[in-house]
C-alpha cells in the first residue's frame, strides 16, 4: 500500500501541468458552485439589510389608505398585543422645506416620534445636544451630514416651511441634537431625513393623541402571519402588511440562483471533458506500469485504487482551494448584484456576502465527485483489460462503442432542439437547461466524425496548397486524439462565448426597443396625485402634455390559479400619444369598445401563458370582489413588462377603487431634464419621484450589464479552463508524437517542414472547431429563445466568421510551444524513446 500511495505522489508531481490543469478546473467548477448556492441566501441579506437600514427593523407596519376615513389613527389597538411584541411605536410623518438661501429650496422629511423610539427602530449615535431632553416642543434633531452640509450647529434655529400655496405657515426649530450617518440618518434620499417631537406634528395636524405609521416587532417572528390578520381586523380600513416579505425576496433570490446554476453546468461540463480525457491519457501512460504490478500479483481492485486514489486527491486539493476561490467570486457576484439593485430611492444596498459551513461541504463534495465521475469511465475500461493484451501491447479499439457514440449524438442534438419547443412555462427553464448540456454533450459525441468529413474535404484541397505535408496534417486530425479534444473544447468554449454575447445584445436591443415605443419624457410618482396635480404640470414652463396612469400589480384570476403582473386603466383619447402599441386590426375601434363594458386587452405572451382565445371570459379578484372580463384582443408585449393587460380607466377606477393615479407620464417641449428640474422645485413639499426616460433607460441598460458582467464571467471562466485544456493537450500530442515526428524527419522532413504541419493543424483544428462551436451556439441560441418565450432572437451571422477566426487564432498560438518544442527533436534520442 505504501509503494502505491508514493506511485500516486510520484505521478502528480511528474506531470505539473496537466496536475495544475485538473486542478485548476475543479477550483473554478468547486468555486462557481459554492458562489451560486450561497448567492441566494447573499442577496436575501443584503436586501434586508438595506431594507432595514433604511427604514428599520419593524416586522409588521400598520399604514393608512385611500379607503381610510382619516390619515390617522390611535394606536391603543395595537397595544393591547403588548405582550407578544418587542416595541409598538407610533410615528407621524409630515414634509416640509428648509431654505438655506433665497435659490434653493430642501426638502425635509420630518419623522414626529421620540429620539429613543427612532434609535430603538434604526440605531444611530448622538454626536452632539443641546438641551435635547426633554424631546417636546420646537425641537428638531438632524443627521451629520445635513449639519456639515449647510453648517448647523446644535442649539442653532432653522426655520422650515409647512403647508401649499395660501396655506403655508413657517415654523422655527431649535437644532436640539445632530446623529451620526448611520441608522435613521443613512438614507441616499434627495431629501434630508429629521426626528422632532410626535406630540407637535399631531398638534399640527390637528390629530392630537394618534398617529400616521404604527411599526410593531414580535418577539417571535413565527407569529407574524397572525399577528396580521388579528390587527387587520383591528384596523380594518388600513393597511397591515410585513416589512419584510420574506417569500417574495427568498423566491426571486432563489429565481437568481437557478439561473447561475444552470451557467455553473456550463463550467461544470468543460470541467468534466478535461477531467476525462486527462484520465483517459493518465490510464493509457499508466498501462505499461499497471501490466507490471498485474503480473507480479496486483488485483484490478487495487490497480484501480491507484488511478482512483489519484483521483481522489485531485478533487480533495482542487475542492479545499475551490472553497476559497469561491468566497472571492461570490463576493464579485454580490457587488454586482448591489450595483444593480442600488436605484431604489433613499436606499443603499452595500455588498454582503453570507454563506454557511453547509456551502462549504456541499462545494467540497461536488468537487470530490466531480473528479470521481469523470475519471471513472477511464479507469474502469482499463481494468477490463486482459493482462496478457496490456504485456503485448494489444489493446483493440471498440469500435462498436464508437457507433453509438455517433447515434447518441445524433439523438442528443435531435432532443436538445424538441426542448425548444416545449410549451409549458413552468418546465421550459428546466428543459431548456437540459437541451443546453445535450447540445454541448451531442458536439462532444460528433465531434470525431464531423472532423472526419471534413477531413476528407482538406485532403483533396491541400494536396494543391500545400503538398504532402497538407495530407499529412489532414490526417493527423482525423487520427490524434489530442486535437480532437482539443477541437470539442474549443467547439464548446465558443458556443457559449456565443450564447452569453448573444443574450446580452438581445436584452440590450429589447431594452432599446422598449424605450422606442414610450413617447413620454419624464415619469413621476408622488402620493395623491389627482387632476389638481396635472393641472399644476400644464403650467409648469416646458411641460407639453401629462398622462395620470392607473395600474394594479399581481391581479389574481380566481379561474386559472395565475396572475396577470400588471394591469393599466387606460385612457383611450391619449394612450396612444404616449406608448406605441401594435396589434393586428383597427387599434383606435379596439379601444373604443374597451368602454363598452368589462372587456380587456391583453399581450400575445399572456394569450399564450393562460391559453386564451378572442371572447373568452377572465375572472379577475379585483378590490370590489370578483369581476369578469372579456378578452377582446391581443397586442405585442408592451414597455418593460410581457404580462400585460388593459382595461377602461372607467371600469378600472370603479372596480379597483383608486381616486389617485398610479403615476403620472409628461411630455416636453423643452429639454426634459431643465424641465424636471422645475417640476421638482414646484412640488418640493410632496417628495415626487422624478426621472427622466433617457435616464431610466441608462439605469436598466446598467443594471441589466451587471448581470451579462456576471454571465460572461462564467464564459470566461470555461474558456479559461479550455485555453489551459488545449494547451496541455497540444504538448501531450507532442510527446505522444515525438517518435513519428523523429522518424519523419530522418527521412528527409525538415525543421520548416515539420513547424509547417503543426501550423496546419492548428489552423484546421481551429477552424473546424470554430465553426461547431458557431453551430452549437446558434443551437443553444434557439433553445433560450425557447425557454424564454421570445420570438425576436437574434442570430448574430456577421460576426460568426469573428468566432471561427477566434478559435484558429486561439489554436495557433496554442501550437507555437509544441511547434519550437518539435524543431528541436533529436532524431536519435526520440527514436529511441519507445
Amino acid at each position: 500500500m505504501g509503494i502505491i500511495i508514493k506511485f500516486i505522489f510520484k505521478s502528480i508531481g511528474e506531470k505539473k501541468l496537466r496536475t495544475f490543469l485538473i486542478v485548476l478546473s475543479i477550483v473554478l467548477s468547486s468555486g462557481v458552485f459554492f458562489a451560486s448556492i450561497a448567492i441566494s441566501g447573499s442577496l436575501e441579506e443584503m436586501i434586508i439589510k438595506g431594507i432595514k437600514d433604511s427604514i428599520g427593523n419593524a416586522d409588521i407596519i400598520i399604514t393608512p389608505t385611500e379607503k381610510s376615513s382619516s390619515p390617522f389613527f390611535y394606536i391603543n389597538k395595537a397595544e393591547s398585543y403588548k405582550d407578544r411584541t418587542e416595541y409598538i411605536i407610533g410615528e407621524i410623518q409630515e414634509n416640509a422645506v428648509f431654505k438655506p438661501d433665497r435659490n434653493e429650496e430642501i426638502s425635509i422629511n420630518l419623522t414626529g416620534a421620540s429620539i429613543e423610539d427612532v434609535q430603538t427602530m434604526n440605531p444611530f449615535t448622538i454626536e452632539q445636544q443641546y438641551n435635547l431632553y426633554p424631546f417636546e416642543g420646537r425641537k428638531i434633531f438632524i443627521g451629520k451630514s445635513a449639519a456639515e452640509k449647510y453648517q448647523l450647529n446644535v442649539g442653532d434655529s432653522l426655520e422650515l416651511e409647512f403647508g401649499q400655496g395660501q396655506q403655508t405657515s413657517r415654523q422655527k426649530f431649535t437644532v436640539s441634537g445632530i446623529g451620526s450617518s448611520t441608522g435613521f440618518f443613512k438614507g441616499t434620499s434627495k431629501s434630508i431625513p429629521a426626528v422632532v417631537p410626535r406630540d407637535f406634528l399631531s398638534n399640527y395636524n390637528n390629530a392630537r393623541g394618534k398617529v400616521g405609521t404604527v411599526y410593531i416587532k414580535l418577539l417571535k417572528p413565527e407569529d407574524k402571519q397572525e399577528m396580521i390578520q388579528l390587527l387587520s381586523n383591528d384596523y380594518k380600513d388600513y393597511r397591515v402588511f410585513e416589512l419584510f416579505p420574506f417569500e417574495e425576496i427568498k423566491q426571486e433570490t432563489l429565481m437568481i440562483s437557478a439561473i447561475f446554476l444552470m451557467l455553473s453546468s456550463i463550467v461544470f461540463f468543460m470541467s468534466i471533458f478535461i477531467i476525462y480525457s486527462s484520465f483517459k491519457v493518465i490510464t493509457t501512460e499508466k498501462l505499461p506500469i499497471i501490466g507490471t504490478f498485474r503480473s507480479i500479483g496486483a488485483t484490478k481492485r487495487m490497480t484501480n485504487f491507484l488511478l482512483l486514489g489519484e483521483s481522489l486527491l485531485y478533487g480533495i486539493v482542487g475542492g479545499i482551494l475551490g472553497c476559497g476561490v469561491g468566497v472571492g467570486i461570490l463576493y464579485l457576484m454580490s457587488y454586482a448584484l448591489s450595483r444593480m439593485v442600488n436605484g431604489s430611492e433613499g436606499m443603499e444596498f452595500q455588498t454582503t456576502i453570507q454563506f454557511s459551513g453547509l456551502n462549504f461541504v456541499l462545494a467540497f463534495m461536488m468537487a470530490v465527485v466531480l473528479c470521481f465521475v469523470s475519471s471513472i469511465i477511464p479507469i474502469l475500461k482499463v481494468s477490463k483489460i486482459p493482462i496478457k493484451d496490456i504485456v503485448l501491447n494489444s489493446v483493440q479499439k471498440n469500435t462498436t462503442r464508437k457507433r453509438l457514440w455517433l447515434i447518441l449524438g445524433l439523438v442528443f442534438m435531435v432532443a436538445a432542439l424538441a426542448s425548444s419547443f416545449i410549451e409549458s412555462n413552468d418546465l421550459r427553464p428546466i428543459f431548456g437547461s437540459i437541451g443546453m448540456i445535450m447540445t454541448l454533450t451531442a458536439i462532444v459525441m460528433l465531434v470525431p466524425y464531423i472532423t472526419s468529413v471534413f477531413v476528407k474535404i482538406f485532403e483533396t484541397l491541400y494536396v494543391f496548397v500545400f503538398g504532402n505535408i497538407g495530407i499529412l496534417a489532414a490526417k493527423n486530425l482525423r487520427e490524434n486524439q489530442n486535437i480532437i479534444n482539443n477541437i470539442s473544447m474549443l467547439a464548446i468554449g465558443i458556443a457559449c462565448l456565443l450564447l452569453i454575447n448573444t443574450a446580452s445584445y438581445d436584452n440590450v436591443i429589447s431594452i432599446t426597443d422598449q424605450f422606442k415605443n414610450s413617447l413620454y419624457d419624464i415619469e413621476m410618482y408622488t402620493n395623491k396625485a389627482d387632476r389638481n396635480i396635472e393641472k399644476r404640470l400644464l403650467i409648469i414652463d416646458g411641460v407639453q402634455e401629462v398622462y395620470g396612469d392607473y395600474e394594479a400589480y399581481g391581479i389574481e384570476l380566481t379561474d386559472r390559479n395565475d396572475r396577470i403582473s400588471r394591469l393599466k386603466g387606460i385612457d383611450k383619447s391619449k394612450i396612444l400619444d404616449f406608448w406605441n402599441i401594435e396589434m393586428n386590426g383597427d387599434i383606435d375601434e379596439t379601444f373604443e369598445r374597451l368602454d363598452e363594458g368589462r372587456n380587456i386587452l391583453i399581450t400575445h405572451t399572456l394569450r399564450e401563458k393562460l391559453n386564451l382565445k378572442e371572447g373568452d371570459l377572465v375572472n379577475l379578484k379585483l378590490k370590489s370582489g370578483e369581476k369578469g372580463y372579456k378578452v377582446i384582443g391581443f397586442f405585442d408585449d408592451f414597455a418593460t413588462n410581457k404580462n400585460i393587460g388593459l382595461i377602461s380607466q372607467r371600469f378600472f377606477k370603479a372596480d379597483m377603487q383608486y381616486k389617485y393615479y398610479s403615476s403620472i407620464y409628461i411630455k416636453t417641449s423643452k429639454n426634459p431634464e431643465d424641465v424636471l428640474k422645475r417640476i421638482e422645485a414646484e412640488f418640493i413639499r410632496l417628495k415626487p419621484y422624478l426621472q427622466t426616460k433617457s435616464k431610466l433607460q441608462e439605469e436598466y441598460l446598467s443594471s441589466n450589464q451587471q448581470v451579462t458582467l456576471l454571465m460572461s464571467g462564467f464564459s470566461i471562466l470555461a474558456i479559461v479552463i479550455g485555453v489551459f485544456g488545449v494547451l496541455n493537450n497540444l504538448l501531450i500530442s507532442f510527446l505522444v508524437r515525438k517518435r513519428s515526428l523523429a522518424v519523419f524527419k530522418s527521412i528527409g522532413m525538415s525543421k520548416v517542414q515539420t513547424v509547417k504541419m503543426i501550423f496546419i493543424e492548428a489552423v484546421t483544428g481551429g477552424a473546424i472547431g470554430g465553426l461547431l462551436g458557431v453551430i452549437a451556439g446558434t443551437l443553444m441560441i434557439v433553445i433560450l429563445a425557447g425557454t424564454n418565450n421570445s420570438k425576436n432572437i437574434h442570430f448574430p451571422i456577421s460576426s460568426y466568421i469573428i468566432y471561427v477566426f477566434g478559435g484558429i487564432i486561439l489554436m495557433v498560438i496554442a501550437s507555437i510551444i509544441p511547434a519550437l518544442k518539435s524543431s528541436k527533436l533529436d532524431i536519435v534520442s526520440s527514436i529511441k524513446l519507445e
